[in-house]
Parts: structure tokens; sequence; C-alpha cells
């Protein structure tokens, strides 16, 4: 295609959106409006999966190790663990660094912790992350039956690592069913705006069939219109949508490694809404222009 007839395609887009505008207003404000819920749907999947992926993070197996066992079978246990595939981490939490992590836990009720330094209870431990947090009881059990001797028990949550792994998975799936059918919404009401664009142009399409220009070369012209349209709409609700988000952050504290009620940093959050948005204003234009125009530029 040539440098003057893309310039050409580009001019008659940006002519019609002006010479049009109430209805350019018309399908920038449906855009804008179907986006905006997009946009906070995307908001809420993405920190629900971050969540999810969290919650899987804290899935640990614990495995207490023999009073009896020597520091040489530590290192030769913790080796031989973490060269398995299905294995994501393994590292050593001594009986010291055990009971110095519960007082920390316990905070302020830790007093009947006390003077336990000198006859600490707790056993000697390696904790060990899966590779796939689906398949953490096979792993605890493949560990259990591989060092009888030296495992002395081996403890990952059961019921509660369970039900923690049901839910992200359930989690998962419920916003992928309902982000692809809240695209397909977006997807019929923009085309039928776009389609009422070209509805009120379909005199000017006639003509230029009649001169004798290719459909391609018709097409181009509500390509980019659409396109632009798609932009248009997607810059209000990303700009609303993160500032309400980077206000919620605030208030809430919600992404500070202190925080108890985490939520995904405002920096990679920005990057996925506002690209995602807009490409998808982008697609859905340029989708709506291709099926409104086909049924004028039948032979």
């Amino acid at each position: 295609m040539k440098i003057d007839t893309i310039i050409r395609h580009f001019r008659e887009a940006f002519r019609s959106l002006t010479r049009n505008n109430w209805m350019t207003f018309a399908a920038v404000s449906a855009v804008s409006v179907t986006l905006l819920i997009f946009g906070i749907f995307l908001v809420f999947a993405f920190n629900i999966s971050y969540m999810a992926a969290e919650l899987d993070k804290q899935v640990a197996i614990r495995a207490s190790l023999a009073p009896s066992i020597t520091d040489d079978q530590i290192d030769d246990i913790q080796s031989q663990i973490k060269k398995d595939p299905q294995v994501k981490n393994v590292s050593f939490v001594s009986k010291e660094e055990g009971l110095k992590t519960m007082k920390q836990q316990w905070g302020d009720d830790k007093e009947f912790l006390e003077g336990l330094e000198k006859d600490n209870p707790l056993p000697d431990m390696l904790e060990i992350y899966a590779a796939d947090p689906q398949k953490t009881e096979a792993l605890a059990e493949k560990i259990k039956k591989n060092y009888p001797n030296n495992v002395e028990q081996v403890d990952y949550g059961e019921g509660v690592s369970d039900r923690i792994l049901d839910l992200s998975g359930w989690v998962r799936n419920i916003v992928l069913i309902f982000g692809l059918g809240l695209a397909v919404l977006a997807a019929f009401l923009i085309s039928n705006t776009i389609k009422l664009t070209i509805f009120a142009r379909r005199r000017e399409i006639e003509i230029m069939r009649l001169v004798g220009a290719s459909n391609w070369f018709i097409r181009w012209p509500f390509f980019i219109e659409g396109s632009v349209i798609g932009v248009l709409g997607a810059m209000v609700p990303i700009t609303v949508v993160l500032l309400g988000y980077n206000g919620l952050l605030g208030i809430l504290d919600a992404d500070k490694a202190y925080s108890f009620f985490k939520l995904l940093g405002m920096w990679p959050l920005s990057l996925y809404v506002a690209g995602i948005t807009t490409l998808l204003g982008i697609l859905i234009g340029v989708w709506g222009s291709l099926i409104s125009i086909r049924r004028f530029l039948r032979t």
C-alpha cells in the first residue's frame, strides 16, 4: 500500500469522525461504559488470581526430622529431595528457628513460651514446596515413604491445604468464564453502535463501489475509524479504574509487604489493565467495523 493511500485512509477516517460527531460521541460513550465495566472486572480478576497464587505459595510440606539424625544425614536428605523434579524448593528449619518464629507469631501472648530455649521441644524440620501445589499430597506421601527412619512426621495441612487448593482452582475457573462472557457482551454492544455510523454512510459506500473502488480500499478507513473509537473509548475507563484503584491501595495499604490484606501492586496492574483494555477496544472496534460493512460490500 502506498504512503499516499495510507494518508488518504487516515484523513478520511478522521474526517468521518469529526463530521459525524454525535455518532462518534455515541460510539465512544458505548465503548467507555462497556470497557469501564470490563476494566473493573480486570482489576478484580487479576487480584483474585494474585491472591489465589499467594494461597498456593503457602501450601508447604513440613517434614519433622528424628532427634538422632546427624548434620550429614540432613544435608544428604535435603540434597536428594531438592533433585526431585516435583520439588520447587526445600529449606532446613532448625528447632531454634522454629521457636523464634513461633514467638514472633504469638506476639504479646508469647510469655508461656519463655524459658524453652534450654529445653526446646520442637523438632528440626525440612520445609518443602511442591512445583505443582495441586500435587502436594502425593509429594508428602512420597517423602514419608522414602525416609521412614529419618522423618518422623510429615505435615502439609491436609484438609486445610486441600480446601485452599480447591478454592484457588474454583476462583480461576469462575474468573475465566465470567471474563469471556463480559468480553462477548462488550463486543456485541460496541459492534452495534459502530453499525449505526456505517449505516448512516451507506450511500457513500455505494457510490465508491460504483466508481470501481475495491472492497479493501473501502474497508480501511472504517477499520481506522473503529480503532480510533476503541482507543478513545478506552482512555476514560483506564483513567477512572486506575485512579480508583490507586486510591484504594492508599486507603488499605494493601500493596505493602506487612499488609494482612494484600492486593496486586499499582505498577504491574496498571500495565495489564491499560494494555488489555486498549487492545480490546481496538479489536472490538475493528471487528465491529468489519461485521457492519460486510453487508454493503456484497456483490
